[in-house]
């Protein structure tokens, strides 16, 4: 049983892997699974001595738990790295001091965000983390956007150095991406997926947790006025302003932009729906 693996999910990601591979180095092995590039990315996965596997892509909970599945037998951590995030030396150390605890189950890391040559330290990302690391054994995850683990019987802690994301794509990528997002976070809202499930997994404790309660609270308001809600908290509670235009900007694109585009995708869904219950009848 090896101690820690690396696994980065990856569709096309020639301009970013190669620096995300580097930014491991020899810390530990990758597992790069991939959706079926059409571009450079699986050689680069292969020359940078990467594992690599491919698998068609369903959603995003479904692929990471098929990679927990590939290194749950032969590593006692995991740590997830999107193609586009860079590990840092200071993130490193800090990893390094809690893969021996025996009292954690789950680590949670920030980010710092790249945006037109800018850090982004405050808005979304100055509260902002994830389940990173975690125990191969403990984690699955669930949702098939905006996927979680459900950590509400983990002992998990936070670190204070943070996961450094600088997409080399050109920002139209980002557009186009969560274009994709909006439409499937849309399917879950009028499919009942988040209302069918409610509360369930809700906790205190755990930011997971704490985020079913918020999801829950925001899908109950209404649509077209919750974009501007979450822009307002964004730029006024969580301080985005201080970023300046780049702070801003990504305030706008990532809480107005996005829900607002959600919420027509939920609009125009709903009315498809009706349409065709109607030519049914």
């Amino acid at each position: 049983m090896q101690e820690l693996v690396v696994i980065i999910l990856t569709l096309d990601e020639e301009p970013n892997l190669e620096a995300a591979l580097a930014s491991v180095g020899t810390k530990a092995p990758v597992l790069v699974l991939d959706s079926g590039s059409s571009d450079r990315t699986q050689e680069l996965a292969r020359e940078g001595g990467a594992e690599l596997h491919v698998r068609k892509f369903d959603d995003y909970a479904t692929q990471r738990n098929h990679a927990l599945d590939l290194v749950r037998d032969r590593f006692r951590w995991v740590l997830f790295l999107d193609a586009d995030e860079r590990m840092t030396p200071e993130l490193w150390a800090e990893i390094e001091q809690v893969l021996p605890r025996d009292d954690v189950d789950g680590v949670y890391i920030g980010w710092v965000f790249e945006v037109l040559g800018r850090d982004l330290h405050h808005g979304s990302f100055g509260i902002a983390s994830n389940l990173r690391l975690m125990r191969a054994e403990k984690a699955r995850f669930g949702r098939a956007t905006h996927e979680r683990v459900d950590d509400r019987e983990m002992r998990v802690i936070r670190l204070r150095h943070k996961i450094r994301h600088a997409d080399a794509k050109p920002l139209a990528e980002w557009f186009r991406k969560h274009i994709r997002y909006a439409q499937w976070e849309a399917k879950h809202y009028v499919d009942g997926t988040d209302e069918a499930r409610g509360l369930e997994g809700f906790s205190l404790r755990t930011k997971a947790g704490r985020t079913v309660g918020l999801r829950w609270a925001y899908n109950k308001l209404p649509l077209f006025v919750r974009p501007f809600l979450h822009l307002g908290r964004t730029v006024v509670l969580h301080g985005a302003w201080r970023d300046g235009v780049p702070g801003l900007m990504y305030a706008g694109m990532q809480s107005l932009w996005y829900p607002m585009m959600t919420d027509l995708f939920i609009l125009e869904e709903k009315r498809r729906r009706r349409r065709r219950r109607r030519d049914e009848d």
